[in-house]
């Protein structure tokens, strides 16, 4: 086991949105799902669909990994490219498994 995966990733976030990232976070665990979905049914434009998604919200609420692998995740799915669909999807559920929001 990679001795870096319990490595907390400390991510500074504006005070003011302390109300909405918690569910921010929820929702994009809930991604990790939906994408296990659409790979096992091929539903590759809903793959598309979620991560421009997750690419154009990142960025806004500060986290700017989730807007790259938003990208990465709408760009296999346009190619549909289950293998990078399943990596990107490991590497955004162990990113929010380790990312520890302080706020400033």
């Amino acid at each position: 086991m990679d001795q870096h995966n319990d490595l907390k990733i400390v991510v500074e976030i504006e005070s003011e949105l302390m109300p909405i990232v918690p569910e921010f976070l929820e929702n994009r665990r809930k991604d990790c799902d939906r994408l296990e979905q659409f790979v096992e049914s091929a539903d590759y434009a809903s793959i598309r669909t979620l991560g421009h998604r997750m690419k154009g919200a990142g960025g806004s609420y500060g986290f700017d990994h989730i807007s790259e692998l938003g990208e990465l995740i709408e760009t296999a799915g346009l190619a549909a490219d289950r293998e990078t669909v399943v990596a990107a999807q490991a590497r955004l559920r162990d990113y929010l498994d380790r990312v520890e929001v302080v706020y400033v």
